[in-house]
């Protein structure tokens, strides 16, 4: 029997980006995106309201960003897995991804990166600790 697919919440400040992330991701049959956000305020609503299997976070976003909303997700729901996802990372963005404990996916046009890091948040997550 196949695994049901796991639930993706796709989180970035851009509008067109994250419809266009959304439509990759859902064409992998290992995922679905049960919602998306533009920003790290509303991801943790959404999380909240519904949680989702793994979140795909963009880092520099306005209200709150990435490593704010990666870092009150772990404490809230640390069965969610998270994976920052960026156009840009230098040394810092690498350094707090790290602390944080999350993998770090450069943004490009090619999803397989992406699709992999989130399935392996999802087993992080759920593997009892």
């Amino acid at each position: 029997m196949a695994m049901p697919p796991l639930r993706v919440l796709v989180v970035d400040d851009d509008i067109d980006f994250r419809l266009l992330l959304s439509v990759q991701l859902d064409l992998d049959d290992a995922l679905q995106v049960v919602g998306s956000a533009g920003d790290g305020v509303e991801a943790i609503e959404m999380v909240a309201a519904d949680p989702p299997d793994v979140v795909a976070m963009d880092l520099l976003m306005p209200r709150m960003n990435g490593f704010e909303a990666i870092e009150s997700l772990r404490a809230s729901h640390p069965q969610v897995g998270l994976v920052a996802y960026t156009a840009v990372a230098g040394t810092y963005a690498r350094q707090q991804t790290q602390r944080l404990g999350v993998e770090l996916v450069l943004k490009s046009g090619e999803q397989t990166e992406l699709v992999a890091a989130l399935l392996r948040a999802a087993d992080r997550a759920a593997a009892p600790s």
